[in-house]
């Protein structure tokens, strides 16, 4: 599936980013979600059977990663995310996820990754890659 298709069949309502992995060696940006929910119809309708509590969205083959402004890290809701076709099969993706601080600011951040492809990581299985 290509990545702007599976993109659209994860609910990303009300969700939250744990963490951000960045994996020079294998190319790969993990983003860790409070729970990874799946659209399996025209809406998500509170669709659970497929839920990954703590899951990963792992983008592979990844040129480039940028957070706009910088100095801040993602660590609360992930407002929404926009993706582009790009050249040579790749994706421009941009993750609005926002950034709280202990004085309880709010900044909100894009995080923009250039990627090939995607795909889901379940923390209880994680040689498995889901990516339908």
């Amino acid at each position: 599936m290509q990545l702007d298709d599976f993109i659209n069949t994860i609910y990303f309502g009300d969700r939250g980013c744990k963490s951000i992995i960045l994996d020079g060696w294998n190319d790969e940006v993990k983003i860790q979600i409070t729970c990874i929910s799946r659209i399996r119809a025209e809406s998500w309708n509170y669709y659970t059977d497929e839920d990954v509590e703590n899951g990963y969205l792992v983008f592979e083959k990844i040129k480039s990663i940028h957070f706009d402004p910088p100095g801040f890290i993602p660590n609360d809701t992930i407002n929404d995310i926009n993706v582009e076709k790009l050249q040579g099969d790749f994706y421009k993706i941009i993750l609005n996820i926002s950034s709280a601080d202990l004085e309880s600011n709010y900044t909100c951040i894009d995080v923009q990754i250039v990627a090939k492809t995607l795909a889901i990581e379940d923390p209880k299985y994680p040689n498995i890659r889901i990516r339908d």
